[in-house]
């Protein structure tokens, strides 16, 4: 708690207005402001309402809010149960915590975190010295989490994600995407593979991450990172125990929960695998690989009555995939047809194009000199 404390220099008494706080440890005194001498302070006290003479600005709202979150997920709590170290210093949550809003925020390297830290609020919600937010502290706490407590933190965060904010788990999306890196192609990591970058630079090491999210305001409950050169379908079957407990853990007061997924993850093991799950499955095919299907003509699709898939017709079946029978709906969207018509109208314009400049030089060639044939 702040208080006054006089300080005298060269014969003249000053007032100081100082707290006690923990340094690297150790409690000093901290001077907040100084205020002058006993006459200079009446003289502030008496006069009238004016101007400040220097005010400080900081970014407040928006972390104000992913603070009271972070709060209500008691994040650093969880990370730091799986996560203990002994007490001095910022824990190994409140790291990861400032880590985590300054992506959110305003993103910069660990060497500038010190200096956004500084024009923000968090300097009174969690008061930290500058140097203990040297890039080297941020390092030295991120490799305190092996991948088995990040598993055990997740599952944590999911449940209680779910439980605070009463997530529909009716409904649960998967998929598998990648992401570049700038890494050095001489790289050791394990991870940055040269893979079928999803981006299209295929000059750079990617990392792949799989996610399985509620459709019910995308929240993440799963996640899996692996080699950027791995398949997806090798991906998703690596994971089916996981996901399976991650059902457990999740749906506790459900009687059913669908995954669905797109054909990349695909596999005789994965739907075999997932057949004995508890989950229900929706998945896709690849449609060149069903002739047959892609030759049922439209007067057996009927309407969809649901009003979200106005416009939409669809044709309902029952056939064997990858050794056992399953419900196969084909649709047609005339949304999907329209677009893909106006993919076809633009790659033709591209080709009349080529054409006509070719035409061009073919008519150029005529002239005196050397033709063309």
């Amino acid at each position: 708690m702040p208080s006054l404390v006089a300080k005298t220099v060269r014969g003249r008494r000053y007032w100081q207005l100082i707290t006690s706080r923990r340094v690297n440890g150790t409690p000093r005194q901290v001077v907040l402001a100084h205020l002058g001498t006993a006459d200079a302070l009446l003289a502030r006290l008496t006069q009238g309402a004016g101007r400040p003479h220097k005010a400080k600005v900081a970014a407040f709202g928006f972390l104000a809010a992913l603070w009271t979150v972070a709060q209500r997920l008691a994040l650093v709590e969880t990370i730091d149960r799986e996560v203990p170290k002994r007490r001095q210093g910022a824990t190994v949550g409140e790291y990861m915590l400032l880590a985590a809003l300054n992506r959110l925020d305003t993103p910069t390297s660990k060497a500038g975190l010190a200096g956004w830290y500084q024009q923000t609020a968090l300097r009174r919600w969690l008061p930290l010295p500058r140097a203990q937010l040297r890039s080297q502290r941020f390092w030295d706490h991120m490799a305190k989490l092996d991948e088995p407590a990040i598993r055990r933190i997740e599952a944590a965060l999911a449940a209680r994600l779910v439980a605070a904010f009463g997530l529909d788990l009716r409904c649960l999306c998967f998929d598998c995407t990648n992401f570049d890196t700038f890494l050095d192609s001489r790289t050791v990591s394990a991870l940055a593979r040269r893979g079928h970058a999803k981006s299209k630079r295929d000059d750079l090491r990617v990392v792949g991450l799989a996610l399985l999210v509620s459709t019910d305001f995308h929240v993440p409950l799963f996640s899996h990172v692996y080699p950027g050169n791995q398949a997806d379908a090798v991906t998703f079957g690596s994971v089916t125990e996981e996901l399976v407990a991650r059902y457990r853990l999740l749906a506790r007061h459900l009687e059913h929960v669908t995954l669905v997924f797109d054909k990349g993850n695909n596999s005789q093991d994965n739907l075999e695998g997932l057949a004995e799950s508890p989950y229900h499955v929706v998945g896709s095919l690849v449609p060149s690989q069903h002739p047959a299907l892609l030759a049922v003509p439209l007067r057996r699709f009927a309407a969809c009555a649901d009003p979200r898939l106005a416009g939409v017709t669809a044709y309902r079946t029952t056939q064997t995939v990858f050794g056992r029978p399953w419900t196969l709906v084909v649709t047609r969207s005339a949304e999907l047809l329209a677009g893909q018509l106006r993919g076809i109208a633009q790659q033709l314009a591209k080709r009349r194009r080529a054409l006509a400049a070719l035409q061009r030089k073919l008519a150029r060639s005529q002239r005196p000199g050397r033709p063309w044939t």
